[in-house]
């Protein structure tokens, strides 16, 4: 069963992983990991993915920018945002159930001492899809068809902008975090070892 994690350890309070979920990261640094032997296909698939995040991510803030900017209209912002958002939505939901189901036991296993830190990463998944749903609300009354006046609009654009960011902060600290303690497992192990491929 989850457990929560403590203050020190949830998502909107920690400042990257706990020294002692940092042992293999110590070994294998970021700087180290392109070109390293064992970055195969399978883990920078799965960087991309996150890179596909943190890119659409910014470029959904950046429309909730030029909306509140005013430099697009209500009419431009809606069908370039509304299916971008969605996609984001789906596939960070579908890419955290492959994780939690069958990429973290793997994990694990290979590396019980590390337990915790895949409680911590399930509990983050947990905080991340609360922040989804307040920012799906938040952007639910954006695009409600009744929104037309300005000052409306520059009210639940401000919304929309200010939850987007806040989900755009705990998604980044976790998808760091998440790297710094997954990719130099891979690394320390291979991914023929661990069963990926």
């Amino acid at each position: 069963m989850l457990q929560s994690p403590s203050d020190m350890t949830a998502l909107a309070t920690r400042d990257g992983l706990p020294d002692d979920l940092l042992q293999l990261r110590k070994r294998y640094p970021r700087d180290t990991w392109p070109g390293h032997a064992n970055l195969g296909e399978w883990v920078q698939f799965w960087l991309d993915r996150h890179r596909m995040f943190r890119e659409l991510g910014a470029m959904l803030d950046e429309a909730c920018e030029h909306l509140r900017g005013e430099r697009i209209t209500l009419d431009e912002f809606k069908p370039w945002f509304a299916p971008r958002l969605e996609f984001f939505f789906g596939h960070l939901d579908l890419h955290h159930k492959i994780e939690e189901f069958h990429l973290f036991p793997v994990f694990a296993k290979a590396e019980p001492v590390l337990q915790h830190g895949f409680t911590l990463l399930e509990a983050d998944h947990q905080a991340i899809h609360a922040l989804v749903d307040t920012m799906q609300g938040a952007a639910a009354t954006l695009l409600a068809d009744g929104i037309v006046e300005h000052d409306q609009v520059r009210r639940a654009g401000e919304d929309t902008g200010r939850e987007l960011a806040a989900l755009l902060r705990g998604l980044t600290a976790h998808l760091d975090d998440e790297e710094d303690l997954i990719v130099p497992i891979v690394l320390d192990h291979s991914e023929s070892q661990l069963g990926l491929v």
